[in-house]
């Protein structure tokens, strides 16, 4: 029962919805072309994340991370554009390297769930990018155009 309710909830449901939001507009033959392609993807999914081990307990209170993405996209987006024109003929590379640590969660499957997520986050924005992540000490690599720290990264961290 669990690995149908695994299969169908979380990723078969991410596939579709995936699918979903990369059309202009929903017709119901892409609804049923999306709920078909979705099952093997769903299937694929599971199969990779039992290969590798993978066992994740994301927290109910993460969700506030999505609440602070927009206006960080949006400040980053001004901040790439800015380096662009900025860092034009310069022949050295904009941004810097730097370690964001994270709270040290138990049991070990919140704290992969939190990197996962927080690379996801992070990387969302257009002016960091997760380079590694550290699970013994607890934090990831950023390569960052700002030398501030972001709204997702406070998130991430707290």
């Amino acid at each position: 029962m669990v690995r149908a309710a695994e299969l169908v909830w979380w990723w078969w449901a991410a596939a579709v919805g995936v699918w979903l939001l990369t059309l202009s507009s929903v017709t119901l033959p892409d609804l049923m072309v999306a709920a078909a392609c979705g099952l093997p993807s769903a299937v694929a999914a599971r199969a990779g994340r039992l290969a590798v081990g993978g066992c994740w307990r994301p927290r109910a209170g993460w969700i506030r991370w999505a609440v602070v993405l927009p206006p960080s996209v949006v400040a980053d987006t001004g901040r790439v554009l800015w380096t662009a024109v900025r860092h034009a003929r310069s022949e050295r590379p904009p941004g810097k390297l730097r370690e964001i640590a994270l709270p040290h969660d138990t049991p070990e499957a919140v704290a992969a769930a939190r990197r996962a997520l927080a690379t996801v986050g992070l990387s969302a924005t257009p002016g960091t990018y997760v380079l590694a992540g550290d699970p013994e000490r607890h934090c990831l690599v950023v390569h960052s155009l700002s030398d501030t720290t972001s709204l997702v990264e406070k998130a991430v961290t707290r």
